[in-house]
């Protein structure tokens, strides 16, 4: 699912934005989820509150909060660079306001739907891109890992390990704060486990062993979900195959 953020006072703006983000996305074949917010106290408490967007629509000339003082807060506050950040704007002079925001793109009102579409292209294969990879620190010093190597997360006191074909690594981090980053293939089985899909070779409504022989209990409030996962997760790789 793709989230999406729209903030700008023009409720009528915003009905339009979030018509053409449908129409563009059921074009291709992308679920979305839109939010969409009228001022940027509004969206910037929300955010604080743990709200997550993949993609941010917003209008530079709020009211009060106006839109790059929300560009701030997401990236200097929130520590938050992986959101993309698209302004719209009916005025053209906000250049090197919006430099260090570092804006995925800028665009003019009325936005043309063309325009929206390369937009959400972009956003969707750039956030492809960065899925490919899990970053975490050690020290001071950035690793990233090939999610499609990586079998699954694993919470050990305030460790987490990542356990690979290749061995182990951990540091220091918590196992909900992951899940936010990982794809879809991902699944929480357990608050201490998250396990990917392609390295589960079998299934009971219990537990899940994996390739390397590793059997993962399944907690009692995740089992309906993970079930439900599984077999969705089958089923399209049947329907793949023929």
């Amino acid at each position: 699912m793709y989230k999406i953020g729209i903030c700008d006072d023009d409720k009528v703006l915003c009905a339009g934005l979030e018509e053409q983000i449908y129409r563009i996305s059921k074009e291709l074949s992308v679920k979305v989820e839109i939010e969409v917010w009228y001022s940027g106290e509004s969206i910037q408490n929300d955010l604080d509150k743990g709200i997550r967007l993949d993609l941010i629509f917003l209008d530079i000339e709020l009211v009060q909060r106006n839109g790059i003082e929300v560009g701030r807060f997401i990236r200097n506050e929130m520590e938050d660079m992986r959101t993309h950040i698209v302004y719209i704007s009916s005025k053209q002079n906000y250049a090197m306001q919006l430099f260090k925001v570092q804006p995925l793109d800028f665009l003019i009102k009325p936005v043309a739907e063309e325009q929206l579409k390369e937009v959400l292209l972009r956003s969707i294969k750039q956030k492809r891109s960065e899925a490919a990879y899990f970053e975490y620190r050690k020290g001071g010093t950035y690793f990233r890992v090939l999610m499609s190597d990586i079998a699954y997360f694993m919470s050990t006191d305030k460790k987490i390990v990542i356990v690979t074909g290749n061995g182990r690594e951990e540091f220091y981090g918590k196992l909900k704060d992951i899940a936010k980053q990982l794809p879809e293939y991902f699944v929480m089985i357990h608050q201490s486990y998250i396990v990917n899909q392609d390295f589960i070779s079998e299934y009971s409504y219990e537990t899940v062993k994996m390739k390397d022989g590793e059997e993962l209990n399944i907690s009692k409030p995740y089992r309906k979900e993970v079930r439900t996962r599984v077999i969705q997760d089958r089923k399209e790789r049947m329907d793949a195959s023929i």
